[in-house]
């Protein structure tokens, strides 16, 4: 369908419909092309000749220059003003198609409010702060990268101003204007409280950093004691049936095979290897995985090929009656990350799915004796093992939490003006010792780790802990829902808990405002950290006889 420009006139004399079919018809030709995009960025990750790097970057640049245009289009602003214009828009649309015109209205203000020319500086500070970061992590020298950090922040900085004088960010203005008035500051003065806000809704929209704040300090509170019992136990479950020669190709066939009990559609999705793991794609039809595989640590291969299942299950089921359009995809990170933390630890990391699980591992690998001779217990307890480390990526379930509250609080309080850029290491490596009791020698086992920063990342991390939050809350809701939940996994009938995340988390997609409104309809609480606190505390104590 192609839609013209039109003048104001000719608009208001059209019916609802009509606009909004004008309008879904843009937002579909929006999605075509991202959907090209992220096929483009898959081939780049699992495909692509190296020689094809440069030319690759043109055409992702052009691609997205293209689609710019699109978002910010005047046919496309015009449509939204006449809509918002209209006072029965309820009686004519359904709650997604009002979604849809919510969801393109707020993407529209925020692609319009921003310059071109910081845009443009934002895609080269982007390439050059990279490149820094890599050299910095190599040399373990913070130093290095700090002034691309700087201006990182800087950036970021500007971008919120802009988005908060253009009322995109309203709670952000909120928290600054009260700040500004208990500081007895101007508009002239600088002050940058609330800026966190403003960020954290690019990744998490709807929720609120006060609430973020009141979770991570329940967490904080209750697992740094939980992390110190387990390590004062000194004691550790054998895990040396996991670890050892696992062949490869062997891995794959048996990673496949369970991707696939779980529910994942290779009709409509593929399976691929990639140095970082990810899941992208250009439709729920057309849904691609990767995960990788290490031959001496079974554990890595199969909890990331689950863990990327779930992501790909949550798109592959997406709503199709509106698919194409913003309110089928997913409604946050966070949301999106609970849906593969749920299949990776509520079932991957339960002992009802080693019941079903273990004797097909046997058969795969019929050569190692002591894997032969070991129970589902045992494998659980191999599986669920408790070491604080260095490197988040790495880390297990109990002391991931901390690695991502430390990078939470300095990155709020590097925005938000309270600590300096040159402030991260001293403060860094504060934290790893008073969360996790460890003493970091480094830049580059510490604040170098992640790229997350180098790219301006930053409002993303607290989605990671978010996600584990929701998908406690999420699976307890489900074993409600589902009699016997844990007997149809240890049967291996996966499809069950499958088909009810369809239909209560991904059919849903962004047609709430908030991962925390969707929660609520969904559990009939608020997302809860005490419940995943309670998880984590009932589960370990019971591995390590706390």
């Amino acid at each position: 369908m192609t839609v013209l420009a039109k003048s104001s006139t000719e608009l208001r004399s059209e019916s609802v419909r009509s606009l909004y079919d004008q309008l879904t018809a843009r937002l579909k030709d929006l999605n075509h092309l991202n959907g090209i995009s992220g096929l483009l960025q898959w081939d780049q990750e699992v495909m692509m000749p190296s020689k094809a790097a440069a030319s690759r970057a043109e055409q992702l640049s052009t691609l997205a220059g293209v689609s710019h245009e699109m978002q910010t289009s005047s046919v496309l602003g015009s449509l939204l003003e006449e809509l918002e214009q209209r006072q029965d828009l309820s009686a004519e649309l359904n709650p997604y198609e009002l979604a849809n015109i919510r969801l393109s209205r707020k993407t529209y203000k925020e692609e319009t409010l921003l310059p071109v020319e910081l845009v443009k500086a934002n895609a080269a500070l982007n390439s050059k702060s990279v490149g820094a970061w890599v050299e910095a992590r190599k040399e373990s020298d913070f130093s290095k990268f700090a002034p691309f950090l700087q201006d990182q922040v800087n950036i970021l900085r500007q971008k919120v101003s802009y988005k908060m004088k253009g009322g995109v960010c309203e709670e952000a203005r909120k928290i600054n204007e009260k700040a500004r008035a208990s500081l007895g500051l101007t508009e002239a003065d600088e002050c940058y409280k609330g800026y966190y806000q403003a960020l954290l809704n690019d990744y998490e929209p709807g929720f609120k950093d006060d609430r973020l704040q009141a979770l991570f300090s329940d967490l904080k509170q209750n697992l740094v004691p939980l992390i110190a019992k387990i390590k004062a136990k000194n004691f550790q479950h054998d895990n040396s049936y996991i670890e050892g020669d696992f062949d490869v190709k062997k891995q794959t066939e048996f990673s496949h095979r369970i991707s696939k009990q779980i529910g994942f559609d290779t009709d409509a999705g593929r399976l691929d290897v990639s140095t970082h793991p990810f899941t992208g794609g250009a439709h729920p039809t057309d849904v691609r995985m990767t995960t990788r595989y290490t031959i001496n640590n079974f554990q890595e291969g199969i909890t990331g090929t689950i863990h990327e299942t779930g992501h790909s299950l949550y798109e592959q089921g997406r709503n199709k009656e509106y698919v194409d359009t913003p309110v089928s995809q997913a409604l946050s990170l966070g949301v999106h990350e609970s849906q593969s933390l749920l299949w990776e630890r509520m079932v991957a990391l339960s002992k009802p799915f080693w019941t079903y699980t273990l004797p097909l591992l046997k058969e795969q690998f019929p050569d190692r004796e002591d894997l032969q001779a070991v129970t589902p217990e045992q494998y659980y307890n191999a599986f669920n093992r408790v070491e604080p480390g260095f490197i988040r990526i790495e880390a297990d379930e109990v002391t991931y939490p901390m690695h991502v509250i430390l990078r939470y609080e300095i990155e709020k309080a590097l925005v938000e003006g309270d600590i300096q850029v040159a402030d991260v290491p001293d403060l860094w490596n504060a934290k790893m010792k008073e969360y996790l009791g460890l003493e970091v020698t480094e830049d580059r086992i510490g604040c170098l780790q992640d790229t997350h920063w180098a790219v301006g990342l930053i409002g993303y991390f607290p989605t990671y802990t978010l996600g584990s939050i929701y998908a406690v809350q999420i699976f307890a809701t489900a074993k409600e829902a589902i009699p016997n939940l844990d007997e149809h996994l240890a049967r291996g009938e996966f499809p069950v808990l499958k088909e009810w995340l369809n239909k209560n988390v991904h059919e849903q997609g962004s047609l709430r405002e908030s991962g925390d409104d969707l929660i609520f309809d969904l559990t009939g609480k608020h997302l809860d950290s005490s419940l995943y606190v309670k998880y984590l505390t009932d589960k370990y104590t019971a591995i390590y006889d706390l």
